[in-house]
């Protein structure tokens, strides 16, 4: 875990957003380019599903670069199904739309079997939300509720989570429903954190760390993995049947605005940078048929204002 603090605690936190997260990925691999080294002075490292599997990726070692190989070699088999899968599913109307073999397959192909949240040197921090508190021994008290998965070193060392397996965190953040099957009894943690920011701006206060972070010290960037612009007429009159299909742009959008508001707030924009890619048609989490075109336009997105903020932070 990350022991010397720089006297600015910087922090790179990446939205959720399935094959989306190509977008982010192009931009880390621009920035790069643009000014080398520059990502060795991150302190922490947070994100939310697809962004939780990259966060955990960058905290390992690996290139933006290479992690985009890997999104686009291997997003057609994660997001794939098999006639089979089909059948047993019955449409997608009494179980998960993907098979989550493939996803285990490649999580644990970048971040093997034995690598736990504590060996990396970067503080992480992952989203994932817990469906049954099964350290409750009372189950009449058991509840589901938010998890934040972190590596910071705490007074207990039962208020960290060192121990976990990267990649089994980072299939419980990758969980999305009706997409895969929950994992170890979590599913995605975009249900409640889809931008991770303001979970990873908390976590620095948290009264509980070992070694205490400034708050005057913290500086983030964030990067979202693509916003297309959606409404509903105001006089809509539903039931479940016509709402359901909305849900995820609801939950997505409504909580990632709402993260990138109190963040901004409480850092300034002097501390605060977001990248927002604007998508011009609809694409699905799901759409791996468009890596070639996500990759386009993560090309096509204006990072002078991140890269000025990053000389400075």
């Amino acid at each position: 875990m990350a022991t010397n603090k720089s006297a600015s605690y910087r922090i790179l936190s990446i939205d959720g957003g399935g094959i989306r997260g190509i977008i982010p990925l192009v931009i880390l691999e621009r920035l790069d380019t643009a000014m080398p080294g520059w990502r060795a002075g991150i302190a922490m490292y947070a994100g939310t599903s697809s962004g939780g599997l990259i966060a955990l990726c960058l905290a390992s070692g690996m290139r933006p670069r290479d992690i985009l190989d890997l999104y686009m070699t291997k997003g057609a088999e994660v997001f794939s199904r098999s006639l089979w899968h089909e059948i047993k599913e019955i449409d997608d109307l009494i179980g998960p739309k993907f098979d989550s073999d493939l996803r285990l397959a490649l999580c644990t192909a970048v971040l093997g079997t034995s690598l736990r949240l504590g060996d990396l040197a970067p503080d992480v921090l992952i989203t994932a939300f817990d469906l049954d508190d099964r350290s409750q021994p009372d189950p009449s008290k058991r509840f589901w509720k938010a998890k934040i998965f972190h590596n910071m070193q705490t007074v207990d060392s039962k208020d960290t989570d060192v121990g976990e397996y990267a990649y089994r965190v980072a299939m419980r953040t990758s969980a999305g429903p009706t997409y895969f099957s929950s994992y170890d009894g979590f599913v995605d943690g975009g249900v409640f954190a889809n931008n991770p920011s303001m979970c990873a701006l908390a976590q620095t206060q948290d009264p509980r760390l070992a070694q205490p972070i400034q708050f005057e010290s913290v500086r983030m960037l964030s990067i979202g993995t693509g916003f297309y612009p959606f409404h509903l007429r105001a006089d809509e009159s539903w039931g479940l049947a016509q709402w359901a299909p909305h849900f995820v742009h609801m939950l997505m959008d409504g909580v990632n605005e709402v993260a990138d508001f109190q963040v901004k707030t409480m850092l300034t924009e002097k501390c605060y940078c977001r990248i927002r890619p604007w998508l011009e048609r609809e694409v699905p989490l799901d759409a791996a048929s468009q890596a070639g075109a996500l990759r386009a336009i993560g090309t096509q997105i204006d990072i002078d204002s991140a890269s000025a903020f990053i000389r400075t932070w």
